[in-house]
């Protein structure tokens, strides 16, 4: 950061009993803030030096073009601590901190003016050479983009958000996402990305179709493979699937590890970790490309197996194409082509129910 500052024109020093002493002196001509006493900001020191008072300290500041802020205090050998910052209490909130041996004091800027407002998962970012400010989010909080908006659906759980319904994200502080939160399973928190219901919504579709999206939030719906790269290179997610039959039997299966690369990589699946009550059929896709019926990325050198199955877009495996599709063909029981889970009911039953969602790890 950097400012053109004025010269001071007198700076009062005072000693008793000929020791210097913290005074309080009036700064306001040179647009200093108030100081906070007990309060200190580490790691944007860019210069450390010995002074008598806080006014030759904050001299010091206005003669460093890049300082905005300064710590005083700790006296040793008569002398007290001056610490320069090229950053503030609000741009580095995370590293203000309790100190009761100093004090704090910044430039006057927007920020520091009370009626200056931002969200509660925002922070006032003041531009001094401008001598304007703006809020931003808070990096670390979960939130990002502007306006301030949660990363995910575990966010918004934490945040007090406990009922399932479509909610608007942001992952990675650029493109706004609708999605389907799931606040009741297993912990709540996950952003369903899949989900089959009733066979109303036809998922045997192109390559263009299944990277952007297609269905209804609130019913059947493939979240979009662009979307799905999304979120899961914005955090370290964790995969459910859950699954349900036409005898009203409920299993799932969990992934420790869940991601799927860009549409340079054709969508490239990674996962592993399974556990869970439906089996594992899905980690012998791990590592394969995205197939549609106009784009063969399979592994078979003589078999297309998104065309050839009528399945819809999946991660087709090699030889047998499928252990799991959950974009087949609904209620479909001629063959291998339904929305099938094979550890669970076998290869030719078409389930009635699946939902893939996902969530960050650890949180």
């Amino acid at each position: 950061m950097y400012l053109i500052k004025p010269l001071l024109a007198s700076l009062a020093i005072a000693f008793t009993c000929g020791d210097p002493r913290i005074i309080t002196p009036d700064f306001r001509a040179v647009n200093f803030a108030r100081e906070i006493r007990g309060r200190r900001l580490n790691g944007s020191v860019i210069r450390e030096i010995e002074v008598d008072s806080e006014g030759l300290c904050q001299l010091k500041c206005v003669e460093e073009s890049s300082c905005v802020s300064y710590n005083f205090g700790s006296r040793t050998n008569k002398k007290f601590k001056c610490q320069l910052s090229d950053s503030d209490r609000f741009t580095d909130f995370r590293n203000f901190t309790k100190d009761n041996e100093f004090l704090y004091r910044g430039m006057m800027s927007d920020c520091e003016v009370n009626s200056f407002l931002c969200a509660k998962k925002e922070i006032c970012v003041p531009n001094y050479k401008n001598n304007t400010a703006e809020c931003k989010c808070r990096s670390a909080s979960g939130y990002t983009g502007k306006p301030c908006e949660a990363q995910s659906c575990q966010q918004l759980l934490k945040d007090g958000v406990t009922s399932s319904g479509v909610y608007t994200i942001n992952p990675d502080g650029g493109k706004q996402i609708q999605v389907l939160c799931d606040m009741a399973t297993d912990g709540g928190g996950w952003t369903v990305f899949q989900r089959r219901l009733d066979g109303s919504v036809d998922f045997d579709r192109d390559w263009k179709t299944y990277k952007d999206g297609f269905g209804n939030l609130i019913g059947e719906f493939w979240l979009g493979n662009d979307n799905l790269h999304l979120l899961t290179a914005a955090d370290d997610v964790m995969l459910r699937v859950d699954l349900e039959d036409f005898e009203g039997s409920i299993t799932y299966a969990k992934y420790a590890t869940f991601n799927v690369t860009d549409e340079a990589e054709n969508y490239t699946l990674t996962l592993g970790g399974y556990t869970g009550e439906a089996g594992d059929s899905f980690t012998s896709h791990n590592d394969n490309q995205f197939s549609t019926k106009d784009r063969d990325n399979d592994q078979s050198a003589t078999y297309h197996c998104a065309r050839e199955n009528q399945g819809g877009g999946w991660w087709f495996d090699n030889p047998q194409c499928v252990k799991c599709n959950l974009n087949g063909l609904y209620n479909d029981t001629s063959g291998r082509t339904g929305v099938n889970w094979r550890a669970f009911r076998g290869a030719y039953y078409s389930l009635k129910r699946s939902e893939m969602k996902i969530k960050p790890k650890d949180q």
